[in-house]
């Protein structure tokens, strides 16, 4: 798979103000309506874990305390066969004139590539009592009230 080629932007996160995805001009229309929407899920490369010794990990332990080893698909370690990231994020504004989303926040480093954007739909996106392992309960909700 030629990576480059799947490619729609990147990120940037410059130290004076919030992040931005940075869309390439050829896919900035694929933008159109997502003003609509508060949040985006973002599918971005992890670029620093692309290397033959992680993409081999198949197992890990989740940084939170009293994790139990865990297979990758069971954690949400960067070090994987496939090292793509998502991000559920906030839309601040669209730029149509440099083709920017500012966003409210993103794990991603400064650069990453950003592979897909997606809407969140709460109505798919959302699970009503989902069960996770007992170390993974005291995550702080991101966009939830607790």
């Amino acid at each position: 798979m030629d990576l480059l080629a799947s490619v729609i932007g990147q990120v940037e996160k410059p130290d004076d103000r919030k992040p931005v995805l940075v869309i390439k001009p050829e896919f900035w229309d694929g933008v159109l309506q997502l003003d609509k929407f508060s949040h985006i899920i973002v599918l971005w490369w992890i670029t620093e874990r692309d290397n033959p010794e992680d993409r081999s990990n198949l197992r890990d332990y989740p940084p939170q305390e009293s994790a139990e080893l865990s297979g990758v698909f069971a954690s949400r370690s960067p070090a994987r066969p496939t090292p793509i990231g998502h991000s559920i994020v906030g839309i601040e504004s669209l730029n149509d004139k440099t083709r920017e989303i500012r966003i409210d926040q993103i794990d991603a480093f400064d650069g990453t590539p950003i592979v897909d954007i997606k809407p969140y739909m709460p109505t798919s996106d959302r699970v009503d009592n989902a069960i996770v392992p007992e170390w993974f309960r005291s995550n702080v909700p991101r966009y939830t009230k607790t």
